[in-house]
C-alpha cells in the first residue's frame, strides 16, 4: 500500500461570528495517524478518528483565540510518517467576521425581474461609477460589473426598493487590484415611521482575485430586516452606499442578499439584456406576489411571443437546475418556453426543443421547469451559456396574465 494523505486542496474560511469550522482528512499507509498543527492564535483539536494509520480519517476543528483586525491569513500544518519519512501537507486558513472565499460558483442568474426602472447607481463628491467588462470575475453570471473610482470624501450608491423575506446573509464579490482598504456598505431600509441605516466596515484585501464576502444580517445591525410590509416586515431596502477610507479602484459585483445558498434577492448584477423583444403588448403592474424581491411585474396582454437577448448570460446549475417564474393567470393560458445557447445552439437548446405549459391558477404560483427538458447538457448554460431566454403565449383567445421574477436557478426544496 502506498502511502497517501488527502486534506481540503482549497482553503478553509472560519468565521468569528459561527465560532469554528471543520476539515477531513484521510489517509492510507502510514505508520501513525496524522498529527495538525495551526499557526499563529489558530487552535487545532481533533473532533473524530476512525479506522487505523493503514486506511483511516479525520475531523479537525479550527478555533481562533484572538479577535482579528480585518482579514487573517494562517496555516494548518498536517505531518505523518511512513517508513521513516515525513509526509506533509498545508491547509491555508482565513480568518475574519465575514465569510471569505475566492472559490464560489454562480448557481442562480436574474434573466428578468422588470425592476430596471428600481435600479440606479451613482457617484458623489468625487467618486466614480461605471460598468466595465475587462475583468469579469469567472463565475459571475454574466458580462459586466460595477468600476467605482473611489474617493475619501465620496462614496457609490446603488438605489434599488428590494424585499428580502427569509435572508440571512448578505453577500457581494469584490475586486481590489492594487489597495487594501476598508470599505463601509451603509443599507438603508423603510421603516414604519421612514427610514434606518445601518453600517458594516468590511476590510478588503488586494489582489487579482475576485473574493466572495458573506456578512451576515445580525452584523448588519440587529433590528435590520429589509422585508416589505405586504411580505409582513416593516419596510423594504432603500438604496445601499459604500464608501472607502482611502482613495482606491475597486470592482464589485453580484450583490445579493441570501438564505444560505439560496437567493433571495439581487439588488444588482449589472447585467442587462442587449435586446429584450417582444411581438405583442407588453405592461407594468405594481401587481406582485407577496414573496417577490421587487415590486413590479410584467402584463402579458395577448398571443404571440417575448422574450431576452443577451450577450451572454450563465448558470452553474446542478443537473435538476430549472428556469423558475411566477405567475398570476387565468385558467387555460398558456406558455411555450424555450432557451438557446451561444455557438450554435450548443448542449441541445434551441427553439425546437422547448416545451408547452399550461399555467397554473389561483393568484401568485411558481413555476419551475427543469432545464433537462428544453435541452441535453445543462453545463451548455454555464459554458458558453445562453444568448435568448424565450416565451410564447400560445392561446388564440388573447389571454392576459402576469409574470414576474424569472431566474436560473437549483431547484426549491
Amino acid at each position: 500500500m502506498q502511502p497517501n494523505m488527502e486534506a481540503p486542496s482549497s482553503g478553509l474560511s472560519l468565521v468569528l461570528a459561527q465560532g469554528s469550522t471543520s476539515f477531513d482528512v484521510n489517509y492510507q499507509g502510514l505508520d501513525g495517524h496524522p498529527e495538525a498543527q495551526g499557526s499563529g492564535a489558530l487552535t487545532v483539536s481533533k473532533s473524530t478518528e476512525s479506522g487505523t494509520p493503514r486506511d483511516g480519517s479525520q475531523q479537525w476543528t479550527l478555533t481562533y483565540g484572538e479577535s482579528p483586525d480585518g482579514v487573517v491569513q494562517e496555516s494548518v500544518y498536517i505531518t505523518a510518517n511512513r517508513g521513516g519519512k515525513e509526509i506533509r501537507d498545508t491547509v491555508s486558513v482565513t480568518v475574519s467576521r465575514f465569510i471569505v472565499t475566492n472559490s464560489f460558483s454562480n448557481r442562480t442568474a436574474i434573466v428578468a425581474d422588470f425592476e430596471d426602472s428600481q435600479r440606479s447607481f451613482s457617484g458623489s463628491n468625487g467618486t466614480t461609477v461605471d460598468l466595465d467588462s475587462a475583468n469579469v470575475a469567472q463565475n459571475s453570471s454574466g458580462v459586466a460589473y460595477l468600476r467605482v473610482q473611489g474617493t475619501q470624501a465620496g462614496s457609490a450608491t446603488i438605489s434599488r426598493r428590494a424585499s428580502a423575506p427569509d435572508a440571512s446573509l448578505f453577500s457581494f464579490i469584490v475586486n481590489s487590484p492594487n489597495t487594501d482598504f476598508t470599505l463601509t456598505l451603509t443599507f438603508t431600509e423603510e421603516t414604519g415611521g421612514g427610514t434606518q441605516e445601518y453600517d458594516v466596515e468590511v476590510p478588503i484585501q488586494s489582489g487579482d482575485e475576485w473574493v466572495k464576502y458573506g456578512v451576515s444580517l445580525d452584523q448588519i445591525g440587529e433590528n435590520f430586516d429589509p422585508v416589505a410590509a405586504r411580505a409582513g416586515g416593516n419596510g423594504p431596502l432603500v438604496s445601499l452606499e459604500m464608501s472607502a477610507n482611502k482613495d482606491v479602484t475597486y470592482h464589485v459585483d453580484d450583490l445579493n442578499f441570501m438564505d444560505g445558498d439560496r437567493l433571495v434577492a439581487n439588488i444588482h448584477d449589472f447585467e442587462k439584456t442587449t435586446n429584450p423583444y417582444s411581438c405583442i403588448t407588453l405592461d407594468s403592474s405594481s401587481d406582485v406576489a407577496d414573496a417577490s424581491d421587487g415590486f413590479t411585474s410584467r402584463v402579458i396582454d395577448g398571443s404571440g411571443c417575448f422574450g431576452y437577448n443577451y450577450n451572454t448570460l450563465s448558470a452553474a446549475l446542478p443537473s435538476d437546475g430549472v428556469l423558475s417564474f411566477r405567475v398570476k393567470a387565468d385558467e387555460g393560458d398558456e406558455l411555450y418556453i424555450f432557451l438557446e445557447t451561444k455557438e450554435g445552439n450548443e448542449g441541445g437548446f434551441e427553439y425546437g426543443n422547448g416545451i408547452t405549459r399550461t399555467l397554473p391558477t389561483g393568484g401568485w404560483q411558481t413555476v419551475e421547469v427543469p432545464v433537462s427538458e428544453l435541452g441535453d447538457t445543462v453545463g451548455a448554460l454555464r459554458d458558453p451559456g445562453l444568448q435568448n431566454i424565450g416565451f410564447e403565449s400560445t392561446q388564440g383567445d388573447s389571454p392576459t396574465f402576469l409574470i414576474d421574477d424569472i431566474r436560473l436557478k437549483a431547484p426549491a426544496n
